[in-house]
This record gives structure tokens, sequence and C-alpha cells, in this order.
């Protein structure tokens, strides 16, 4: 199964990187977190409201195309699999951001509300990110 979130940020590509793309602390913007941090290519999250602790693997990382991919170790989700890419894109309105998934679960006829409950953590974590962001860049 495959969920793409993407949203449009006002304001620069490097400015919404710089926040989104440090893969330790992804905590800081995903309100479905309550922390996270990073021990070499495996980040640790644990998820808000006793939701369990995840370890993904950081199996891509690249500052120069403002991209990375992560891998699904282990945690309190029934998946067989999970990859997913979180991208900044230049966009003529800022950045575009895209953040995309593919898994599948160890019960098949689960993964229509596991694709709903990730587009729902997505789309708050880069409602978030803007905010943080837009809100950092106008102080400055």
């Amino acid at each position: 199964m495959q969920v793409v979130e993407t949203i449009v940020i006002s304001a620069a590509p490097d400015e919404v990187w710089k926040v989104g793309g440090d893969t330790a602390n992804v905590a800081e913007w995903i309100p479905a977190l309550e922390n996270s941090h990073q021990r070499g290519d495996l980040r640790y999250a644990t998820f808000a409201n006793g939701g369990g602790e995840a370890t993904e693997r950081i199996v891509e990382h690249s500052d120069s195309q403002r991209s990375y991919t992560y891998e699904y170790v282990t945690g309190p989700l029934p998946l067989t699999f999970y990859t997913s890419t979180f991208t900044v894109n230049g966009h003529p309105d800022g950045t575009e951001v895209v953040w995309s998934a593919e898994f599948a679960s160890t019960s098949p006829e689960s993964e229509p509300g596991l694709a709903d409950a990730i587009s729902d953590i997505y789309r708050s974590a880069l409602v978030e990110l803007a905010s943080q962001v837009v809100g950092n860049s106008t102080a400055n």
C-alpha cells in the first residue's frame, strides 16, 4: 500500500530542510511523537500517549538533494515492511515537501486503516513543520 502527503510552505527550501532533514530530532515537529534520537543510522522514536517505541533505519540521506529514506525496523505497528521518503523541493511559492511511504501489513485487511493513520500522522506533522519554519523565518 502507498501513502503520499505533500504541503507547500512559504519558506526557502534550505530553511525547511534545516528542520525537516534533521533525522534525529523529528519529534520536534511530528506531534505523534514524544521524543526521538539517533545513533548511527538507527533512529529511535517514542509515540505519544503510550503508543510504544519504534526503531527506524536511515538508509539514504542527501543534503544536496534534500531527501532521506528510512525503513521501519521494529515497533508497535503490524508491518512486514515499511519504507518512507521525505523530500524537500523548490516550488514557485517557496517549498514543496513530499512525504511518501510504501508498506505492507502482517494483516492485509488492516492496510486501509493503517494508510489512514499514516496519512493523518504525515499531514499533522507537515502542518506543524510549516508552522515552525514560517514562524522562525518571520521571527528573524
